[in-house]
């Protein structure tokens, strides 16, 4: 492919299709598990940029959603009964390993362990 034919892709493509495949990139080659082949009710190790936060209530108490995407899906890491964590913050990079499963269409871990990557 050609540079000019390389950079006209760039400028047709969408923001979101630009994101993806950003994200795809800066995770490329480390040791996780692709958040679109996350396998259910098996301990794994997925990494992603952090997208959102937003305290729930979850059983009369409140849970911390984060939700991670690494371009080729999205998935959230419920802390219950936190409001908060230090330094997890939306655009930081971040390892989540726990139990993934299925909840209202979406990929949930529960109390995940985590580690903040480095910016």
């Amino acid at each position: 492919m050609s540079l000019r034919n390389r950079s006209k892709t760039k400028l047709t493509a969408s923001v979101s299709d630009l994101d993806k495949a950003r994200l795809q990139d800066r995770y490329r080659g480390l040791d996780f598990t692709h958040i679109d082949e996350c396998p259910r009710r098996v301990p794994v190790r997925i990494g992603g940029e952090v997208q959102g936060i937003r305290v729930v209530p979850r059983a009369g108490s409140p849970s911390l959603e984060v939700t991670i995407a690494d371009g080729t899906a999205r998935a959230v890491a419920v802390f219950l009964g936190r409001r908060g964590l230090p330094g997890v913050v939306p655009g930081r990079s971040i390892v989540i390993e726990g139990v993934g499963r299925d909840e209202d269409g979406r990929t949930i871990l529960l109390n995940p362990a985590y580690t903040i990557l480095p910016s």
